[in-house]
């Protein structure tokens, strides 16, 4: 990923994308189907930025000639010697007043106050927790997951919701992301948070055919989410939860409407920061 520079200073490729609101789950989606593991974003005037690793710099340069005709791309080689220098201004989470996701490496000194207190590590490239769309799907597994279901969690990435799912009483959880580095680190951050016994994690990106969950969660893009409707209501049990996040706001009635045409019924939806989730019930 990248490769030594002169003097000993390590750099990496870093795909960066300039588009539109409107293309961005698009982008998104093109940039994680090339096997991106995170995609920061960028605000750039009216413009989005976005940020990826998807290999050495010939797997970045053949990316962005696919794609140059499009969407502005380049490639960019990030120095990676700073490259922690993040996590001094993490901050923990407060997801509601019953969870907090706290970054490992923090003292936290308001700990007694939660009931539940997730502890991650993201290292290199996968989520803390605290991008919207991760908020919104734990508030909602806070309010709606009864204790002893299983859980199917698309897009697990550092395995925060499969965690919190965990602490929250689920007797299986099972986790699946596409990115191959996923799976360690979920594992590493399940062993931290006490719950590795009830965690399992996998690297994909289908659902798990002919099992069923009673709850499935699915913090992926919009296109994502249409394009596995159909998989992931047949792996929920009947009267079971599916809870969707990962879409902005002018996506959100495409997926609802989708999801209804396939039996499921909307049970609430919330809003943060322009980011939508929003829970379904799988009608019997």
């Amino acid at each position: 990923m990248g490769s030594p520079k002169s003097g000993g200073v390590s750099q990496a490729a870093h795909v960066v994308l300039t588009v539109d609101a409107a293309d961005f789950d698009l982008a998104a989606d093109a940039l994680r189907q090339s096997g991106a593991r995170a995609i920061e974003e960028r605000h750039v005037g009216n413009a989005i930025e976005l940020w990826a690793v998807l290999g050495d710099s010939a797997a970045s340069s053949a990316f962005v000639d696919r794609w140059r005709d499009r969407w502005q791309a380049r490639v960019e080689m990030v120095d990676l010697t700073p490259s922690d220098t993040w996590k001094r201004y993490s901050e923990p989470v407060v997801v509601n007043e019953k969870l907090a996701i706290v970054p490992a490496w923090m003292d936290f000194r308001e700990k007694e106050h939660f009931p539940f207190v997730v502890s991650i590590d993201p290292e290199e490239s996968f989520g803390l927790g605290d991008h919207p769309t991760t908020r919104v799907v734990a508030d909602i597994l806070c309010r709606l997951m009864a204790p002893e279901s299983s859980v199917l969690d698309m897009g697990s990435g550092s395995g925060v919701l499969s965690i919190v799912a965990a602490l929250l009483g689920a007797r299986r959880v099972v986790g699946i992301d596409r990115a191959i580095g996923a799976v360690g680190v979920a594992q590493r951050n399940a062993e931290r948070n006490g719950v590795s016994e009830v965690t399992e994690f996998f690297q994909g990106s289908t659902v798990p055919n002919g099992e069923q969950f009673d709850v499935v969660a699915a913090n992926i893009l919009a296109p994502v989410l249409l394009e596995l409707c159909d998989p992931i209501v047949r792996s929920v049990e009947p009267g079971g939860t599916i809870i969707l996040s990962g879409l902005h706001i002018d996506r959100r009635q495409d997926v609802i409407n989708r999801y209804t045409a396939e039996g499921c019924r909307l049970v609430e939806d919330l809003v943060l920061e322009g980011w939508c989730g929003v829970a379904m019930t799988k009608q019997q």
